[in-house]
């Protein structure tokens, strides 16, 4: 249970920092992988079951959390920010409480949640927010921290440890499958510290510590498997889960340029944090082979392995899954510097040079900040909308196509949008299919068929068709121009895209 009362001033002043820094990001505009989760949740809501009446192939976590935003806040970019801010918070709050005593100055302890939350924020534009990446950290840190506790412990003590580290360890998996190698990294350093430093027979180990955590994972896993069985919907979540992935990767050409965009983002972000966690595990593996920095330098590792193993998509927001272990290695090294930089003239000069060092991050939050500022703090619809607009232009347009259907002598009903599914959101209606419209390159043959029929089976009064997608399209399936020709209209055309209405 969590002690409140073991924070400092300190603390709460670090934690007040990141509340107001999250306020910051909270009207920030979605950008198509958000309005896309935004969506999903919203046809749950409505009664849809995920990948039988509205499918993706993303494990169902990121749905789930989206749902539990939108109805606690509202579907909307206040609403689901507002709860990730939360949750963000007690990210912070756990850091905090779980990590006194791995550093040694109590007043760089109270910073964990800057270089790690802080940080997360100040780096992330409307595309990096609300990612699983990001997301799954925090149940991936509680994780690493039971592991870490059960190295100290035996008996009873390490078997409930170990079943509620597999039991979070579940929920990381109906976020992301993949994630299980990070998991796995964590539990067989367990296995061999026991075996080659404890000197403990590998049979009676394997077992002590796998069955807690086999009877903690499976709990989550049955309960999702439960779920989908109670809708007969096994069959998709099967194909979903593990026949779809590969194929889609086999499918997807390795792009060397997004591997290296995502390096340099991911480096032009996090080098303060890289330098500074470089010290850390120098010195905490080096001199006092510290196992909870071990653990995470693990993470780090396992969590790059994971990004490679995506070659079909190197994404920024994947490189998101390094930033908690990133940011406590890099506590860790100010927490290993300080006593040098004590040593300095003035306090003036130690906290000029922690400034300077950290002044790439400090010079976004600031630019963001007066942007804020600049459109009052965006608490109106008007000043908001130009906020967002800041950061990401593409919204104007997106906006003005959906408001090209919502007039009121536009036909009701569903629509159809092969392209960013923000235009849902903004003209409030939902996809007429149960296939998505977003990332058509990533379509499977046999779902390009699917997706031919239920449109012909929905009829909806409105398609459109962003000029982006119609290379894919022409390319892969050529089949639905066709369709288009015969039973739409061309409506409207822009530089956006082409709106088809229904004969």
């Amino acid at each position: 249970m969590i002690n409140i009362t073991k924070l400092n001033k300190i603390d709460f002043l670090v934690l007040i920092g990141i509340v107001i820094i999250g306020l910051i990001h909270l009207p920030f505009p979605f950008d198509g992988d958000q309005a896309f989760f935004r969506l999903g949740a919203l046809e749950m809501q409505q009664g849809k079951v995920l990948y039988r009446d509205f499918w993706d192939v993303k494990q169902p976590g990121i749905f789930c959390f989206y749902f539990l935003a939108g109805t606690l806040f509202g579907f909307n970019e206040i609403g689901i920010h507002l709860f990730e801010l939360i949750y963000m918070v007690f990210l912070s709050i756990v850091l905090l409480l779980s990590l006194k005593s791995y550093f040694r100055h109590s007043i760089i302890a109270s910073l964990v949640p800057l270089l790690t939350v802080g940080v997360y924020y100040t780096v992330s534009q409307p595309w990096h927010l609300t990612q699983v990446e990001a997301l799954i950290s925090f149940p991936l840190f509680i994780c690493i921290w039971l592991t870490y506790q059960s190295f100290k412990c035996e008996g009873k003590q390490r078997f409930f440890l170990l079943l509620f580290s597999g039991f979070i360890g579940g929920i990381v998996l109906i976020f992301k499958l993949i994630f299980l190698l990070i998991l796995i990294s964590f539990w067989l350093t367990l296995l061999i510290f026991s075996v080659l430093i404890k000197r403990q027979p590998i049979a009676k180990v394997f077992v002590e510590i796998f069955i807690p955590l086999f009877m903690g994972i499976i709990f989550p896993i049955l309960f999702v498997v439960s779920y989908f069985a109670w809708f007969n919907s096994l069959p998709i979540l099967y194909e979903t889960f593990f026949l779809y992935p590969p194929r889609i990767v086999a499918n997807s050409q390795f792009d060397p340029s997004g591997l290296f965009a995502g390096i340099k983002w991911f480096l032009n972000s996090f080098y303060p944090l890289i330098l500074a966690a470089t010290v850390a595990i120098d010195v905490s593996l080096r001199k006092s082979k510290n196992i909870l920095t071990l653990l995470l330098v693990i993470w780090c590792i396992f969590g790059w392995g994971v990004i490679v193993l995506q070659r079909g998509a190197f994404w920024e927001y994947h490189y998101l899954v390094l930033f908690v272990p990133l940011g406590i290695l890099a506590t860790k090294g100010l927490d290993v510097l300080w006593e040098s930089l004590k040593k300095l003239s003035s306090p003036f000069t130690t906290i000029l040079l922690i400034f300077l060092f950290f002044l790439p991050l400090s010079h976004t939050l600031i630019k963001k900040s007066v942007v804020l500022v600049n459109n009052n703090f965006a608490l109106t619809e008007d000043t908001r909308f130009k906020y967002q607009t800041f950061f990401r232009d593409k919204y104007s347009s997106l906006r003005s196509e959906a408001e090209f259907i919502s007039q009121p002598e536009s036909l009701p009903g569903k629509i159809y949008v092969a392209g960013d599914p923000s235009i849902y959101y903004f003209c409030d209606r939902t996809q007429a299919t149960s296939l998505r419209g977003w990332a058509l390159e990533y379509f499977l043959p046999e779902q390009w068929t699917k997706l031919l029929k239920e449109l012909d089976l929905s009829k909806p009064p409105y398609i459109f068709v962003d000029y982006i997608q119609q290379p894919t399209i022409k390319e892969k399936f050529p089949k639905m121009l066709e369709f288009l020709e015969k039973k739409y209209r061309i409506l409207h055309q822009n530089n956006n895209g082409t709106w088809y209405t229904l004969l």
